[in-house]
């Protein structure tokens, strides 16, 4: 598939679908009482491009950079691409990381306007977010005093549509995405116009996407893509902030009654799907799964598939925030592969990967460090179109993820991962969580799925405790049956550590009863959290 006509943004990506069938459903929302709504391509143009005039003359213009906290409704998808059209920066970032990082992501950027909910208004006022934010704007039915109701700046605007766009200043970025903190704190991420053009077509290409097709997404960030890809985009009843409360039955009747071919949606929402959708479920029109943010078990794949019809595949791109995507795997390569390790598949067209020894110094060029051979566990290296701009504010932070590869910026993603005869990579966890033990080190992931196989098992983290060079290696494992880790079952799983040459090293097993995950995903594990965890249960 190709795009139409010759776009130099999302928005206008968005515009010339919406030119070309403006009477097409482009967002399905929730409505009151179990109702849903239905919005038009034609419509959501027309309240983008009145929306958009009503920014610039609210003051919101080429590189303003705004807040943008706004829950997926259907003002959400206007702003977003009202802030796209107008060329000013959308800051984003996700409340479920906590109200305090929320505010320290906020201070680091300082946005110069600032657009949400009432809820998010009260929070600013009450959190002093945004001090210096000179144009507030409300989204949703509820209006905050102060601040421009965003039905009010649309109508402003009709008076001044369609908006003329300026070029933004040198070097400004599109949009600025701030990461989960999930393995530090927060950064904000700067994604090129050309980035997020990239990403997009990526995504469309990858999995045959576009007009005709109805996503599914329960994931705020790639619900952004659909109407720029000409797909009806259906947003679920759900909080997007909780992705691990969804309640399945829920999924199952907007798939059903949309007639969904595409659902995005984090791994812990795959997880409540294929665990709770309602006996006797099948989905036969939804052929394409989607999901990204962490591994997707392979359980979890075979259930989510056993609702779907003949020839569906679950898709599983790895990539980050930083760069998404740089490779990919289809169930049905990944469930033909032996059930040890976690494939996330070849790298995208357009992107090369290749693997560098593991340190946590600095790197300036992929030549000087030398790549790793095949088979071998080394850090991540990426370059191509997807990959971030920099990091917001943090120069020392961008030049320590950047390295020269052959004249090319690269990205140094900070994970571990091995390749494969095949060209396949196989994720190894974090350098941030390799434990230096004195016997050498030990990867995560790797030793995680030696006691992952075993069905008591629900997840299981390793962690070190003490002083690297000389910690001692400590598995903690989620058991299936909370509570079930009798004497039987602890040497039972000892033996399997014992047995693997991954986990040889390991000899103190702990049982936690949910380990502490990210708020975005649901499913990257608070490594550090359960380290201090770990280290006074053993004191």
């Amino acid at each position: 598939m190709t795009a139409v006509g010759s776009p130099a943004s999302l928005d206008d990506l968005f515009v010339d679908h919406a030119a070309a069938d403006p009477r097409r459903p482009a967002l399905v929302l929730p409505g009151p009482l179990g109702t849903h709504r239905t919005v038009d391509f034609g419509t959501l143009a027309r309240r983008v491009e009145d929306t958009a005039a009503g920014l610039v003359a609210a003051g919101i213009g080429p590189g303003t950079r705004t807040a943008l906290l706004v829950p997926p409704i259907a003002d959400f998808f206007v702003l977003a691409y009202a802030l796209l059209r107008v060329r000013a920066v959308p800051v984003v970032v996700d409340p479920g990381i906590g109200l305090a990082r929320v505010r320290d992501c906020l201070a680091e950027v300082a946005p110069e306007a600032f657009v949400g909910v009432a809820k998010a208004h009260l929070a600013r006022r009450a959190l002093g977010w945004c001090p210096d934010a000179r144009i507030a704007v409300t989204a949703g039915p509820v209006p905050v005093p102060g601040t421009i109701g965003v039905r009010r700046l649309g109508r402003e605007g009709a008076r001044h549509a369609p908006v003329a766009v300026a070029p933004p200043p040198t070097g400004t970025p599109a949009a600025i995405l701030f990461t989960s903190g999930s393995t530090g704190p927060p950064k904000g991420v700067e994604h090129s116009p050309a980035g997020l053009l990239a990403q997009a077509g990526l995504v469309r290409d990858l999995y045959g996407l576009g007009p005709g097709d109805v996503s599914l997404a329960t994931f705020p960030p790639f619900a952004l893509f659909g109407p720029a890809l000409g797909m009806t985009t259906v947003v679920p009843r759900m909080d997007p902030t909780r992705p691990a409360a969804v309640v399945p039955a829920r999924l199952v009747r907007a798939a059903r009654r949309t007639g969904a071919t595409v659902m995005f949606g984090s791994p812990a929402v795959l997880d409540r799907l294929g665990r709770g959708a309602p006996a006797g479920t099948l989905l036969p029109d939804l052929r394409q799964v989607v999901s990204a943010g962490a591994p997707v078990p392979r359980a979890t794949q075979r259930r989510v598939l056993a609702l779907l019809g003949a020839g569906a595949q679950v898709h599983t791109p790895y990539g980050a925030t930083e760069a998404l995507p740089v490779t990919t795997i289809g169930s049905d390569e990944l469930l033909a592969l032996p059930d040890d390790g976690i494939c996330v598949g070849r790298p995208v067209p357009g992107v090369d990967v290749t693997l560098i020894p593991v340190t946590d110094g600095p790197v300036t060029s992929v030549a000087a460090a030398g790549e790793v051979p095949p088979g071998e566990v080394g850090e991540v290296v990426v370059r191509g179109p997807v990959i971030r701009a920099g990091y917001a504010e943090r120069p020392d932070a961008t030049a320590a993820a950047t390295v020269d590869w052959d004249g090319v910026p690269a990205h140094r993603m900070g994970d571990l991962a091995s390749l494969d005869d095949q060209g396949r990579l196989w994720f190894a966890g974090r350098v941030a969580h390799v434990v230096h033990t004195a016997d050498g080190p030990l990867y995560s992931v790797p030793c995680e799925e030696v006691l992952n196989r075993h069905p008591a098992v629900r997840r299981s983290a390793l962690v070190g405790i003490g002083t690297p060079g000389a910690q001692r290696p400590v598995l903690v494992v989620e058991l299936a049956t909370p509570g079930r880790l009798d004497d039987a079952l602890r040497a039972e799983l000892l033996g399997l550590a014992a047995d693997d040459p991954r986990t040889a090293t390991v000899h103190t097993l702990l049982e936690h009863p949910g380990l502490p995950v990210d708020p975005r995903h649901n499913s990257k594990i608070d490594r550090p959290a359960l380290a201090a965890w770990a280290t006074r249960e053993l004191a």
